[in-house]
C-alpha cells in the first residue's frame, strides 16, 4: 500500500507533520503511523511500575496516521500504543524512554537544558579543517584510571582535570592533542545492554550500541539515573556542550542501515513490512548482515530518518552525523537530509561507509558505494588509503608502511585527495569527500595490526608515527581512533562490540608509557593546522599546491605544498639520502641555499639544513621542510 501516492500527499507535507508525543504545558497530542492497522489506543502512566494504567482509543485519518489529544500537563508521564487489542509497543518518535525502553516518555524538553546549554554556541569549524578523533562514551573513562568519577558516563566524558600520574586524561585529553572533531559511537536508544546502574560494569553488559531501538532517546546506560527520562537527556546536553566549550565539534555515529529487532519491533508492528524492505517471497532483505534492513526510499521512512537527524541536530546541537553502512540508505535521502541539516548548522558534516554487509534489494543508482558521493556534499571512508597505508584490516597482509613499496601510487593518490582524474585512480571530486584514515572502532586498531604483521616489533611506535604523518599531511579529512596517539591496544580483538571492558577501555597507563607518541601525534596536529594548504580541496586547487617529487626510491614519498613546504616520507627501515640537485629543481622561483627542518621522528623542531648537500631522512619517518631560512610555528 502506498499511501501517498493514493492520497496523493507530497514529502513536503509529510515533513510537515509532527507524529510522536508533542508536549505543551496544557496539551500533549500524540500521533504515530500505523497505514495498516485498524485499531491503536494509547496507554499511559504517572509511574511505568503501575499494574493500572489509563488506556485511550486513537483516531485514524487517509494517511494512515492516528491522533489523540489529552489536556493537562502530561510532563514524565509514560506511554505505549497498543495495537489491534494484541501487541503493546513504545513510540518510534519517543525522545526519552524508561529504564531498558519499556515506555516512552513524555518530555518537556525546555526542562533538560543544562546552564546555558541553549545559549551556547557550536564552534565556527568549517568541515575543510576537520582533524576528527572517533571515541566511545564508556570505552573513555570507564577505567579506574580515567580519573573521571562519573566513570563510563555522559557525565564522565563530559568531566574536566582529570588525570592519571600526572597526565591529563577523558576530555582534556582531547582538547590538549587539538582535534576539532569527536566522533561518538552511537548515543541513540539501544537495546543489547541493560541500562540498570548495578550492572553497567559487569562483563556480558557491554555493547557499541549498534543495535538502534529508539532514534530520537538518548541511551539510558550512560545516564547517571536511567530511571529518570529526563535525566539521559540532560546529561547528554551536558556532553556536547563540555565538547563546544573547549571549541571541539560532536559527530553523531548513526545506524539507519537496520533495527536490533524485526518482526517484533515497534516499527514493523505499527507498520508491517512497510518500514523494512523485503525479498520477492516477502521475506526480510537483510543487506545489513543484521537480519533486516530500513526502507529509507519510502517516504514515512525517510521522514523517520530526516526527523531523527534533525531532532539531534537542533535539541542537542550535533554537529556532524556519521552513517554506519551508508550504502543501505538511498542517495535521495542523504540529499534531502544535508539540505535540511545545513538549515540547522552550515558546518554540519555528513559521512559514512560507503559498502553495505549483504546484498540488497535497493535501487543500485540509488546505493552509496564510494564514487556516489561525488559533488553530493558528504565524504565516504576511504578504505582503498587504509589498506594502502598498513594492510589489510585483520590479518597479516602488510601495507607501504611495512614495506610494500609498489602501493606508492596509491599512496599518492591518497595524499592528494583520492580525485579521480588522468593516472590517479581515486573516486572523489573534492578531497572534502574523503575521510583519511588507518582504523577505526571495527577490524584490528593499528598497534594490534602491526605487532601481527611485523616480523621485528622492538620499533612499532616508528611505524605508528608513520601512519599518522601520512594521514595527516594529506588532502582530505583526517580520522584517528580513541588511543591511536598512545599505542592503545584490544589485545588483538578485531571485532570487539561486545567485548569486555577489559579489553576495550582506555587504560590510561597507555599514555603514560608512551607519551612520546602523544606528543608526536599533537605536534603533528598543530603542523596541519598550520598548512594553510590543507584547507583546499577542490580539483583546481590541489593542482595549484601540491607537486610530487619524481624518481626517488619506491620507499620514499616526497612533495611540495605551496612552493613553501617539503614532506618527505621515509618508508624504509634504513636512513636515506636525497640530493640536492633533486630537491631544488622544485623549488619554484626560490633560490634557497637554506631550507628549515620544522618537524622529523621527534616532532616539531627548527633546525637550518644546507640544501645542496642533500638530505639524509631517518627510517621509518616523515619529514617536514620550510622553505626559506626562518619560520614560526
Amino acid at each position: 500500500m502506498n499511501l501517498v501516492k493514493e492520497n496523493n500527499i507530497s514529502y513536503k507535507d509529510i515533513r510537515k507533520i509532527k507524529l510522536g508525543a508533542v508536549y505543551t504545558k496544557n496539551k500533549t497530542t500524540f500521533r504515530v503511523f500505523a497505514p495498516k492497522r485498524d485499531k491503536i489506543n494509547l496507554v499511559i502512566t504517572d509511574d511505568y511500575k503501575k499494574v493500572r494504567r489509563n488506556i485511550y482509543p486513537m483516531t485514524k485519518d487517509a494517511r494512515g496516521i492516528f491522533t489523540l489529544s489529552l489536556e493537562g500537563d502530561y510532563d514524565g508521564y509514560f506511554y505505549n500504543y497498543i495495537v489491534d487489542d494484541k501487541y503493546e509497543v513504545t513510540d518510534p518518535y519517543a525522545v526519552s524512554a524508561s529504564i531498558n525502553s519499556l515506555y516512552s516518555a513524555v518530555v518537556n524538553l525546555e526542562d533538560t537544558d543544562p546552564v546555558g546549554f541553549r545559549e551556547s554556541k557550536s564552534p565556527q569549524i568549517s568541515e575543510k579543517e576537520a582533524i576528527i578523533y572517533e571515541l566511545s562514551v564508556k570505552n573513555y573513562t570507564a577505567d579506574q584510571s580515567s580519573g573521571a568519577y562519573n566513570r563510563g558516563k555522559f557525565l564522565g566524558l563530559a568531566e574536566g582535570d582529570t588525570t592519571f600520574k600526572g597526565i591529563s586524561t577523558g576530555i582534556d585529553n582531547i582538547e590538549d592533542l587539538g582535534v576539532t572533531h569527536v566522533q561518538i559511537l552511537p548515543i541513540y536508544d539501544f537495546i543489547s545492554v541493560d541500562e540498570d546502574d548495578s550492572k553497567f560494569f559487569d562483563d556480558d553488559n557491554y555493547n557499541w550500541g549498534y543495535d538502534p531501538e529508539l532514534y530520537f532517546a538518548p541511551e539510558g546506560s550512560y545516564s547517571t539515573n536511567p530511571l529518570d527520562p529526563k535525566s539521559r537527556i540532560r546529561e547528554a546536553k551536558q556532553m556536547v556542550k563540555a565538547f563546544h566549550d573547549r571549541g571541539i565539534c560532536v559527530i553523531m555515529d548513526v545506524v539507519f542501515n537496520h533495527t536490533f529487532k524485526t518482526i517484533d519491533s515497534n516499527l514493523n508492528t505499527l507498520a508491517p513490512k512497510y518500514y523494512h524492505r523485503t525479498n520477492p517471497d516477502t521475506s526480510f532483505s537483510n543487506g545489513s548482515g543484521c537480519g533486516n534492513e530500513l526502507a529509507s526510499e519510502k517516504p514515512f521512512v525517510r521522514k523517520l530518518i530526516i526527523d531523527s537527524l534533525v531532532h539531534w541536530a537542533k535539541e542537542y546541537k550535533i554537529d556532524g552525523f556519521r552513517f554506519d553502512l551508508m550504502a543501505l540508505i538511498d542517495l535521495k535521502t542523504i540529499q534531502i537530509a544535508i539540505k535540511e541539516l545545513k538549515k540547522v548548522n552550515p558546518n554540519i558534516i555528513i559521512y559514512g561507509e560507503p559498502w553495505m554487509a549483504l546484498s540488497s534489494p535497493l535501487c543500485y543508482e540509488q546505493q552509496i558505494w564510494k564514487g556516489r558521493q561525488k559533488s553530493n556534499g558528504f565524504g565516504v571512508f576511504n578504505d582503498d588509503f587504509r589498506d594502502a597505508i598498513k594492510g589489510d584490516v585483520d590479518s597479516y597482509g602488510k601495507g607501504y608502511i611495512q614495506g610494500i613499496f609498489h602501493n606508492k601510487h596509491a599512496i599518492e593518490t591518497g595524499i592528494r585527495g583520492s580525485i579521480d582524474y588522468g593516472d590517479w585512480n581515486g573516486f572523489a571530486d573534492d578531497a572534502s569527500e574523503t575521510i583519511n584514515y588507518f582504523n577505526c572502532h571495527d577490524n584490528l586498531i593499528l598497534y594490534d595490526k602491526l605487532a601481527i604483521s611485523l616480523e621485528d616489533t622492538r620499533d612499532i611506535t616508528s611505524y605508528a608515527k608513520l601512519a599518522l604523518g601520512i594521514i595527516m599531511l594529506s588532502f582530505g579529512k583526517p580520522f584517528i581512533y580513541e588511543g591511536n596517539e598512545f599505542n592503545h591496544s584490544k589485545k588483538n580483538d578485531s571485532n570487539s562490540y561486545r567485548s569486555p571492558l577489559s579489553v576495550n577501555a582506555i587504560n590510561w597507563e597507555e599514555k603514560k608509557n608512551n607519551l612520546e607518541l602523544f606528543n608526536y601525534t599533537k605536534d603533528l596536529i598543530a603542523l596541519r593546522k598550520s598548512i594553510e594548504a590543507f584547507k583546499y580541496t577542490s580539483k583546481e586547487e590541489i593542482e595549484d599546491r601540491l607537486k610530487f617529487i619524481q624518481d626517488l626510491d619506491e620507499s620514499l614519498v616526497a612533495y611540495i605544498l605551496d612552493e613553501t613546504y617539503l614532506v618527505i616520507i621515509n618508508a624504509n627501515v634504513n636512513p636515506m639520502w636525497v640530493c640536492g640537485d633533486i630537491l631544488e629543481k622544485y623549488f619554484v622561483n626560490k633560490n634557497e641555499e637554506k631550507i628549515v627542518k620544522i618537524f622529523d621522528k621527534e616532532g616539531i623542531n627548527n633546525i637550518s639544513v644546507e640544501v645542496a648537500e642533500g638530505l639524509s631522512f631517518e627510517p621509518l619517518s616523515v619529514n617536514v621542510y620550510y622553505i626559506g631560512e626562518t619560520y614560526g610555528l
